[in-house]
């Protein structure tokens, strides 16, 4: 499978036209076809079926675009780097992390771009949603990771990276770190250590009718994990996160709690060479 198929099969099904798409790649139509159907006969099936004028994709087109599509947002990113790098333009990454959302997820495209241009630099900001998306408006950051139940303006474009699941964090020696999981019911009478963003796991479990005894905690994640450390309470936080010993986790469930995160950064707006190239790596591992 050569990338050039896998481009003109990305720009056939955005356009659903053959004339238009192999005008987009800026090749000829007989080859553009030709193409294609060298693409589905190592796919084994057709990707497109045609109805009078109408172009549209079969159900293995439907199913294999997500994953030609991480192909060439990799192969992009790979380039820019190697562009940005012989350039060796100073390069930056700002990144913003929503309440409770850790860095983990993202090492791996993080590591990437570090280890493409040495030189660039990472920052990280974690903060509530409405924070993190001025900061984005504003030009302060270049995307975010964010929780998709929160309010996004239409200018945001937003890409799907993972869903995590609510863990119960305790103090050492607590004793419901002596069961297999936590339930709602176990942690009535406990104090619950909750940060100021309302759409977090504790405050979810609150409004749903469930009667917590909530301790509001204005901070990062990390001061919310030295507070269960230091035996003020408990927390619910997401199983993505890095919890070191002394503290432990145990699954929580009887209710399930769940929230998809998603990759944001500010539509139409040019990302540096960085930047994009880390949206692009995100985009592309979570098909991969």
């Amino acid at each position: 499978m050569e990338l050039s198929q896998v481009r003109y099969f990305i720009a056939l099904s955005r356009t659903l036209n053959f004339s238009r798409a192999a005008a987009e790649c800026n090749v000829t139509q007989p080859a553009f076809s030709r193409a294609i159907q060298k693409l589905e006969a190592e796919l084994g099936g057709a990707l497109l079926f045609r109805e009078r004028n109408l172009t549209q994709l079969t159900e293995l087109g439907r199913g294999v675009r997500p994953h030609l599509e991480a192909m060439l947002d990799a192969a992009d990113a790979a380039r820019d780097l190697a562009a940005s790098r012989n350039a060796r333009a100073p390069a930056s990454l700002k990144i913003g992390l929503g309440p409770g959302i850790g860095a983990a997820s993202i090492a791996g495209a993080v590591r990437e771009v570090a280890a493409a241009l040495p030189g660039a630099s990472i920052h990280f900001e974690e903060g509530g949603p409405a924070a993190l998306i001025e900061a984005m408006l504003n030009d302060m950051l270049d995307c975010a990771l964010l929780p998709d139940f929160c309010d996004l303006p239409e200018r945001l474009n937003r890409w799907p990276l993972y869903t995590d699941r609510a863990v119960a964090v305790l103090p050492p020696e607590h004793v419901l770190a002596r069961q297999n999981a936590v339930t709602a019911s176990d942690i009535l009478g406990e104090t619950i250590l909750a940060g100021e963003y309302c759409g977090g796991f504790s405050h979810r479990l609150a409004a749903g009718g469930f009667s917590l005894r909530l301790q509001r905690c204005n901070g990062p994640t990390s001061q919310i994990l030295d507070l269960v450390a230091a035996g003020l309470g408990i927390a619910l936080l997401s199983d993505r996160l890095s919890i070191a010993a002394p503290l432990t986790s145990r699954p929580f469930h009887e209710p399930e709690l769940t929230r998809k995160i998603l990759l944001t950064a500010v539509a139409g707006r040019p990302l540096n060479p960085a930047a994009a190239s880390f949206v692009k790596l995100c985009r592309a591992q979570t098909f991969v």
